[in-house]
């Protein structure tokens, strides 16, 4: 119930939906669009972070633009660094007037990695202050951002691990970026009941879980397609 609850509002919020081996765009709003210039997925297309906002070229062969080429450094074929990345959705949000408190950042386990690589003392909990990770939160901030890590951010085909030193249209992880004001979400467990087990001996505790969720300020939302290098 975790992980769906997850999956499916990471999803919302990169403009996804779906689920694990069946992401797609969404084609259609959530009811009234917070901007009227936000696309059909309530994002911004200026804040959808791709491999031409690095000074790379579209490959143009699917309809995804390709993702960005990530490597630690920006180097060994990559086109950038992630934290070259994250400045980048910093400076958008920046741009937009977005609160500098409240700012946080979704990324998935392979972005952690190659942002390890970069610099163990950014990820490492020794340095963070915090002593240690929970629910999925690095320690401390980079670039202004609380760094959480999931698994149930939206990816195509194999990933965000597939190597593609020129970037991809059908292999490739989201990251997300926003902030505490960006979306509102509501949830509560309606209903409890258990009962005991038919197979074995315990008891069986199930819920009902009703929740929504809302884009309130696509300029405060930044995603990126990328790849590992």
């Amino acid at each position: 119930m975790r992980d769906a609850f997850d999956s499916e509002v990471l999803g919302y919020l990169s403009g996804w939906t779906g689920g694990a081996g069946a992401w797609a765009r969404r084609s259609a709003s959530a009811g009234t669009k917070a901007n009227s210039s936000a696309g059909a997925d309530e994002l911004l297309a200026a804040n959808r972070l791709d491999i031409t906002a690095f000074g790379g070229s579209d490959l143009g062969v699917l309809g995804e633009v390709t993702s960005i080429p990530v490597a630690a450094g920006g180097g060994a074929g990559g086109i950038t660094s992630p934290l070259a990345v994250l400045n980048r959705m910093a400076r958008l949000m920046d741009a937009a007037n977005v609160d500098t408190d409240g700012r946080w950042v979704v990324v998935d386990p392979v972005f952690k990695e190659i942002l390890m690589d970069e610099d163990a003392k950014l990820v490492n909990r020794d340095y963070g202050g915090e002593g240690e990770v929970r629910n999925g939160r690095l320690p401390g901030t980079i670039r202004g951002f609380r760094v959480y890590t999931s698994n149930n951010l939206p990816y195509l085909g194999t990933g965000a691990g597939t190597t593609a030193s020129g970037g991809s249209e059908d292999n490739f992880g989201v990251i997300v970026a926003g902030h505490d004001s960006a979306v509102s979400v509501a949830d509560q467990i309606a209903k409890t009941e258990s009962f005991r087990s038919p197979d074995t001996f315990a008891d069986i505790v199930r819920g009902m879980q009703l929740y929504g969720r809302k884009i309130l300020r696509p300029e405060a939302l930044v995603t990126a397609n990328y790849n590992a290098a």
